[in-house]
């Protein structure tokens, strides 16, 4: 990405991120934040239409988180260059909080 596209993409975060936090506070979404060197993004995961007793309903809650870890991260789909290291880091820790915050979310639901 070119510094010019970066740029628009840092604004366009700041503008979205009071949505994004309106958003995260339905009790049905669970908020996924990436930390990539110094950006951090978050994003806001609805699972308000899944059974989340159901094994079929975390499977695609989790799928969603891991779409959504990956997003915060900055993978883009398609690419041939390897991950790095702080990709890997992001994303280990993103989908570990996500994770923790569906397992609360699924025990509150019960």
């Amino acid at each position: 990405m070119t510094r010019k596209t970066w740029v628009a993409l840092a604004a366009t975060m700041a503008l979205a991120l009071p949505g994004v936090a309106s958003a995260g506070s339905n009790d049905m979404d669970v908020i996924v934040d990436g930390h990539a060197g110094t950006e951090t993004r978050t994003l806001a995961v609805s699972v308000a239409d899944l059974n989340l007793a159901s094994t079929n309903g975390m499977r695609r809650a989790d799928s969603r988180l891991v779409r959504a870890s990956k997003q915060v991260c900055g993978w883009v789909n398609g690419s041939i260059l390897p991950a790095t290291d702080d990709y890997r880091s992001c994303f280990g820790s993103a989908i570990d909080g996500a994770r923790s915050d569906l397992s609360t979310l699924a025990q509150r639901r019960s």
